[in-house]
């Protein structure tokens, strides 16, 4: 087999020819473009990692402004509860208060109009019970109604030191009024004086007045007690009595 030195050699050197034109034409074409595209994308990599920094950085903003206003939100109604809470509670205190106000001052009329009512529901029937009674004393008043009247009287005057809690202050009493419906015999005066005469050692001149008030009857005035023996005195504490009645009920 002949090996022919020259086409080995032509076939190398076409190679490197070939490689040449091909370097030349096609691969410094070719790796430039691809180098040229490698920086885009590496740009394009770098852009897009900016842009997703930035988004992320966006998104972070986002969310803490979110976070601040849901925060605020959250304070605003918290807020704006507490408000209408308290607005609540002082206007339904100042109600209560108004209407209790109300209430009292309605309570007031109501029993002012009782007392009132009370009052003159008492003066009526006391001075309906004093006309009675004086028409009925009046039709029976006799001289001899006058001296029971008068001797019970007595009988009280002698029995004033174990009527009053403290006797001995009876001894300190210097001064004595005896009030009749009539003027007082002499006589009756002296019987009077008689029955004081033990229990009031101290007392001067006995003042005796009228005072027709009384209807039928007497009364001793001391300085610290009275006596009572008259139809006026039991008038007044039947009118008394009507009216505790009343008030009660």
């Amino acid at each position: 087999m002949n090996i022919s030195w020259f086409e080995i050699i032509a076939q190398i050197v076409n190679f490197f020819i070939i490689l040449f034109i091909l370097q030349k034409l096609l691969y410094k074409p070719v790796m430039k473009a691809m180098a040229q595209r490698q920086e885009r994308i590496q740009k394009a990599q770098k852009e897009a990692d900016a842009k997703m920094k930035e988004a992320e950085t966006l998104v972070a903003a986002y969310d803490k402004k979110t976070e601040e206003i849901e925060s605020e939100r959250k304070t605003i109604l918290e807020t704006a509860r507490t408000e209408a809470r308290e607005k609540k509670e002082s206007l339904l205190a100042d109600y209560q208060k108004e209407a209790e106000g109300k209430r009292q001052l309605y309570l007031k009329e109501i029993e002012d109009e009782k007392e009132s009512f009370l009052r003159q529901l008492r003066k009526n029937l006391g001075e309906s019970a004093v006309k009675i009674a004086s028409r009925i004393l009046s039709a029976l008043s006799s001289k001899e109604l006058e001296a029971e009247v008068f001797e019970t009287f007595l009988a009280d005057l002698k029995a004033l030191s174990k009527s009053v809690p403290d006797p001995e202050e009876l001894k300190k009493e210097e001064r004595v009024q005896v009030h009749s419906f009539r003027e007082l015999t002499k006589s009756e005066q002296k019987a009077i004086r008689d029955a004081l005469k033990e229990q009031l050692p101290n007392v001067g001149e006995i003042e005796f007045e009228t005072e027709s008030e009384l209807m039928l009857g007497h009364a001793l005035y001391l300085e610290t007690y009275t006596v009572h023996t008259n139809i006026k005195n039991y008038l007044d504490e039947i009118e008394k009595e009507i009216a505790q009645r009343l008030d009660v009920n």
